[in-house]
């Protein structure tokens, strides 16, 4: 852990500077978008595209910043036993296995387990959210030039950089808990005393950490959310005014978030059994996702119908619906006790 103090002092100085940064273009933006959303005429309406471009550069960066961070702690981090213990843990784990569909891979001295973690976990999950989402902007306000668009655009940015900024910036405290968990295992120096927190720590990391599916399921969830956010943006916008172009690029996002939340959720479910066994199904955050893809879905559905009188008023209230129904599912992961709580 030593090693690894001066890549945090480092990453915690570089993320301040960054995220300072990214609050002031934000900032910005979010002025340029209160100012333009209910004018007949858009100020200053070339500021808008280098603006929303710089945040998502910076986010960008940011995200690069965090992938350095976890490349680190893969180097640095390995789980190192000493040699008189390995074979006795291996029959240990070789016990265990029997019988089991999902067994621990025995230990190898020449190559010591490491972490490999995604870059999504803790604070970063919104990071990585947020980026995707002023990823999208960006598109979404190329594509379209109404300036009422391009500022609702911008307030998205500024609201999530302030979410970002304030309560689950990643560089602050950078990954608590998941140091917190091994911080032990590195200050431990009986032998047997890593013994005991090594049983503790592998198998997180085997089918938590650095699970194959935690480098699919997760992002796509967090992707299919930045679409549902530009859902609710366009949704909002189709009940004050109705604009085709902004209703078909609402549509657009909404096929490709459904096809991102449909997936990750089917990619969780092998993963619930290789981690959970078979009793997952009444998870809080499982079910609200359930309804979430069936609000969603109904969403979807409704546009076919989109001609008929008052279907787009009713399916611009079941994207925002669908909007609300993303933030439940995701607030039933703090409030809601099961294997998806954060808390």
């Amino acid at each position: 852990m030593e090693n690894l103090s001066h890549i945090l002092t480092l990453f915690t100085s570089a993320g301040r500077v960054l995220m300072g940064l990214l609050l002031a273009v934000a900032t910005a933006g979010g002025v340029w978008g209160l100012a333009n959303l209910c004018r007949r005429d858009p100020l200053l309406p070339r500021l808008s595209g280098p603006l929303l471009a710089t945040a998502t550069a910076l986010m960008a960066l940011g995200f690069l910043l965090i992938a350095w961070l976890h490349v680190e702690i893969h180097r640095l981090l390995p789980l190192t036993l000493p040699a008189e213990l390995v074979p006795w843990l291996n029959r240990q784990l070789a016990a265990a296995n029997q019988g089991s569909p999902y067994g621990l891979p025995l230990y190898d001295p020449a190559a010591p387990p490491r972490y490999v973690l995604p870059l999504w976990i803790e604070n970063e999950k919104y990071f990585f959210w947020f980026l995707c989402s002023t990823g999208m902007a960006l598109v979404a306000h190329r594509r379209l030039t109404q300036h009422r668009f391009r500022a609702a655009l911008l307030l998205l940015a500024a609201v999530q950089v302030a979410v970002l900024f304030f309560t689950t910036n990643p560089f602050v405290e950078p990954l608590a808990r998941f140091f917190a968990e091994v911080r032990p295992w590195f200050a431990a120096t009986d032998p047997w005393q890593q013994f005991s927190l090594f049983m503790q720590l592998y198998p997180r990391m085997v089918f938590y950490y650095n699970a194959h599916y935690m480098w699919l399921h997760p992002p796509l969830l967090f992707l299919s959310y930045a679409a549902i956010t530009l859902v609710f943006i366009t949704s909002c916008l189709m009940l004050a005014r109705r604009e085709v172009d902004v209703e078909a690029l609402g549509y657009d996002f909404a096929k490709l978030g459904f096809l991102a939340l449909t997936l990750g959720m089917l990619l969780g479910y092998p993963w619930a059994l290789q981690a959970w066994g078979p009793n997952w199904w009444w998870d809080p955050k499982i079910c609200s996702s359930i309804m979430l893809w069936a609000v969603f879905s109904t969403y979807l559905h409704t546009r076919l119908y989109a001609n008929k009188p008052h279907m787009w008023y009713f399916s611009s209230i079941l994207g925002i619906l669908s909007f609300v129904a993303m933030l439940f599912t995701l607030l039933a992961s703090y409030y809601f006790p099961g294997e998806h709580t954060f808390q």
